[in-house]
């Protein structure tokens, strides 16, 4: 059967009002339909980004982060009035359908809400009207008096009224809608089933004359009607256009989580280039573009980034905001003055409206991408912005500058030279693959391996380890270089566009096909990045292999280890590749150990501030190594260890800055716990 409350409207209507009705209508969706086509021309202006691949699997990532909204509750409280006002705002647009098409014709009916389905539609319709009610005042309250610490800006120019107004918005859009079903019931029109907000409302206007109800339920359906066309044409003027792009910045995010993007899609010779990187917001791919109008100013990114969090100028938030506000400007809606006095668009956004300390403070770590609960893709950006930096001005910190140099002269970032690439091994009798090609796999040492004193007792470890299970490997050698990972993450694309075409061709010239690496950033360029110039290898982290050959009895672990660790994800091997049980599983297999976990672990790791080439930039104030080091003091364990060379050093250099603990807590390579219990 029909909702008994809509007749009326019909009826009090008439011919004069549905043809307001359809005047409401034709106007709003004209002027949003042309303001939506001004975003779009900014989008087209953008560079190339192929995002259609893999349907299914975009399908499903909509489904449970889009519709669902799987990463609203990592901010409990919050995440939980977010769900409420999404799913509440998504079934009353139902029924601010039919409101209209009831306007214009007296049988109009939408599937499912005729009948038993429409009686089960409007009953819970009336329920999540006061759900979303009370979730808006609550989120409204929050900002006003909580105040948290995330929604606040340090550089830019915050935008809280959009916040108030369209929380204003929605909330008066369920008091009309409760208003027009509770003067409804009162003109007669009784509902053969109980709706709770509606019959609350009704005992409100008990007693007032029908003339009285009438102008009651007209003044609210008009102000429903007309409430929501001006909710739809602010959306893609502020804040909550995520409202309408988000579930496509889901459906369209990135599914390779460690790889950069190349400097230009379709485009294999970088030469060919006029231009390299971004300076201008048109240099940006349309889907970065996109990942600026969804922005939902939660503060996510910036609440969890190292970089923020000691004091660092970068807040992600901000990043995003002022690029957008400027691309706003820059390609106004509404120009009633004339192009010439809008904003130059030939302005550079580096120095003008983003900093190089903002671009070089970033460690790529991914906790900013981890957190966003629309899928906004940082790291690129800043990469690219560091492109034109480094290879179009020529600007960069200048204590990188030799390493640039040593990686392009001496093949690694040390400086040490390929002709001391074996010196680490000493006497542990280590085949060559140029050599001896018949083995199981690659052993890939990487440079600290190879150079750091410190990480070449790590490298000297695994081997041994590898040895004590009899695994046929054998290294590179005086053959190997730098993966490229620190070149590409600074911006010098050209040289690690060298180093991968070095790499790919010995490799694939001494028939490897499994190469095993002890350091994440290694890992993650040949599994993520080579295979975007044909460099196709399996990969695996040695913390993975490791576990696997002590499951299968390949490697006996025969020691007790009576110590309490602690395990630091590394971001490059977590966040970016999703490996977080195998050195875990390790340490379970290990007898006597007490494991405990540090508070921010796993996909919420905090960074050892060593990735994106911080490792060999200058720090000032505090260092985020040392924030690390101090949550591990908190739970203190003896040991803190981890699965990545550059982790390790950062984590050592963090204990000794701490005098409260240098001497008693000391960081291990998960191989070295390993090796000590064979």
């Amino acid at each position: 059967m029909h909702h008994k409350v809509q007749p009326a409207l019909e009826h009090y209507l008439g011919i004069p009002g549905s043809f307001i009705t359809l005047f409401i209508l034709i106007v709003g969706l004209a002027l949003f339909f042309y303001i939506i086509y001004k975003r779009y021309l900014l989008l087209k202006s953008a560079n190339p980004d192929p995002r259609f691949d893999s349907l299914w699997r975009r399908f499903y990532d909509l489904i449970i982060y889009g519709i669902f909204q799987k990463r609203q509750p990592r901010y409990l409280w919050i995440g939980i009035l977010h769900i409420m006002i999404f799913w509440g705002f998504v079934v009353l647009i139902l029924r601010s359908i039919a409101l209209y098409g009831l306007g214009l014709k007296a049988e109009f009916i939408l599937p499912f809400m005729g009948g038993s389905p429409g009686e089960f539609y409007h009953l819970f319709k009336d329920i999540l009207e006061i759900i979303v009610l009370f979730a808006c005042i609550a989120a409204i309250l929050r900002r006003a008096i909580s105040r948290p610490a995330r929604y606040e800006f340090k550089h830019g120019k915050a935008h809280k009224f959009h916040a108030y107004l369209v929380l204003g918005l929605i909330s008066f859009l369920m008091v009309t809608d409760i208003a027009m079903d509770g003067s409804g019931t009162l003109l007669g029109e009784k509902s053969d089933y109980w709706l709770p907000a509606a019959n609350s409302v009704s005992y409100l206007f008990n007693g007032l004359g029908p003339d009285t109800l009438k102008t009651i339920y007209l003044w609210n359906y008009w102000l429903h009607i007309l409430t929501l066309m001006v909710f739809l044409n602010y959306l893609p003027l502020g804040k909550h256009f995520h409202i309408i792009t988000g579930i496509f910045n889901v459906f369209l995010s990135k599914l390779k989580k460690g790889s950069i993007k190349p400097p230009r899609w379709g485009v294999e010779n970088i030469e060919e280039l006029d231009s390299l990187g971004v300076d201008k917001v048109e240099d940006f791919t349309w889907k970065h573009i996109l990942d600026f109008y969804t922005c939902t100013e939660c503060g996510r990114c910036t609440d969890n980034c190292p970089a923020n969090i000691v004091g660092r100028p970068l807040s992600p938030m901000e990043v995003t905001l002022k690029i957008r506000d400027y691309a706003y400007e820059s390609n106004p809606i509404f120009n009633l003055k004339g192009k010439a006095d809008s904003p130059d668009q030939n302005l550079h956004l580096i120095g003008n409206v983003i900093t190089p300390d903002e671009i070089w403070s970033c460690t790529t770590c991914g906790a900013c991408e981890e957190e966003c609960p629309v899928f906004i893709e940082y790291i690129d950006k800043m990469v690219e912005m560091r492109r034109h930096l480094v290879l179009m001005e020529s600007r960069f910190p200048p204590e990188i500058e030799k390493i640039f140099r040593n990686m392009e002269v001496y093949d690694d970032p040390w400086g040490m030279g390929r002709a001391l690439r074996t010196d680490w091994a000493g006497d542990l009798k280590i085949k060559t693959i140029t050599e001896d090609s018949d083995i199981d796999l690659l052993y890939w040492v990487g440079c600290a391996g190879a150079f750091d004193d410190r990480c070449k007792e790590v490298a000297a470890s695994l081997v041994r380890v590898l040895q004590e299970s009899g695994v046929t490997f054998g290294i590179l050698g005086k053959e190997e270089r730098c993966c490229g990972d620190f070149a590409r993450r600074t911006g010098n694309e050209y040289l690690f566009q060298v180093l991968v075409r070095k790499n790919i061709e010995i490799l694939k010239k001494c028939k490897v096909k499994k190469i095993l690496t002890s350091c994440p950033h290694c890992y993650n360029t040949f599994k993520n990045e080579y295979p975007q110039f044909g460099g196709e290898f399996e990969v695996i982290h040695h913390s993975e292999y490791i576990a696997e050959l002590i499951k299968e009895g390949n490697l006996k672990l025969s020691k007790e280890l009576d110590k309490t660790i602690s395990y630091h994800d590394p971001c490059y091997l977590g966040r970016h590749n999703g490996l977080y049980e195998a050195p875990r599983e390790i340490l379970k297999l290990i007898t006597g150990i007490k494991t405990i976990e540090l508070e921010r672990s796993r996909d919420r790791s905090f960074c050892c501030g060593a990735g994106g080439g911080r490792y060999w930039m200058e720090e000032y104030g505090k260092r985020i190594n040392e924030t690390r080091i101090d949550e591990v003091i908190e739970v203190k364990p003896d040991i803190i260890t981890t699965a990545c060379p550059y982790c390790l050093i950062m984590l050592e250099e963090g204990i000794k800055a701490k005098e409260e603990v240098s001497g008693e807590l000391k960081a291990l390579d998960i191989i070295e716990i390993v090796e000590g219990t064979i």
